[in-house]
């Protein structure tokens, strides 16, 4: 091949590729109450749109639960892109995720499943998570 080609080529614009390997957001020990969420703690975004979340909570009471309100993605600025909305809404909110723990002396698995706009995945750089716990209504 004609090495004049290759220079040529060398000035070619280049497109960002963002890829599909998936964000992981995990957290340290946090505490709301009386519950515990412990370290470790992750909500794993992909990019066609799907999110999961992995944690294991605990409670010093009996029949409390951990509320996530909602988790708001945000950009590199701190803007607010949206937020996940659950598959399993909670009294008709989309973005309110809860665990119950019936008994103080167990720990719990919080599993959960969300999705986003996928437009907005080459812009995510934090996510911001509202929880509390309470006792169940």
């Amino acid at each position: 091949m004609d090495p004049s080609v290759i220079l040529v080529t060398a000035n070619a614009a280049k497109e960002r590729l963002t890829g599909w390997t998936p964000w992981a957001f995990t957290w340290g020990l946090i505490r709301r109450g009386d519950c515990t969420m412990l370290a470790g703690a992750r909500w794993t975004l992909s990019p066609d749109g799907t999110a999961t979340f992995d944690a294991t909570v605990t409670s010093g009471a009996d029949d409390t639960a951990w509320v996530i309100w909602h988790v708001d993605l945000l950009d590199a600025g701190g803007a607010i892109l949206g937020s996940l909305a659950t598959e399993h809404p909670v009294g008709g909110d989309w973005r309110k995720f809860v665990r119950r723990m019936p008994s103080s002396a167990e720990h719990y698995r919080f599993r959960a499943w969300a999705s986003f706009d996928v437009a907005r995945w080459a812009d995510i750089a934090h996510l911001r998570m509202h929880s509390s716990c309470r006792a169940p209504a």
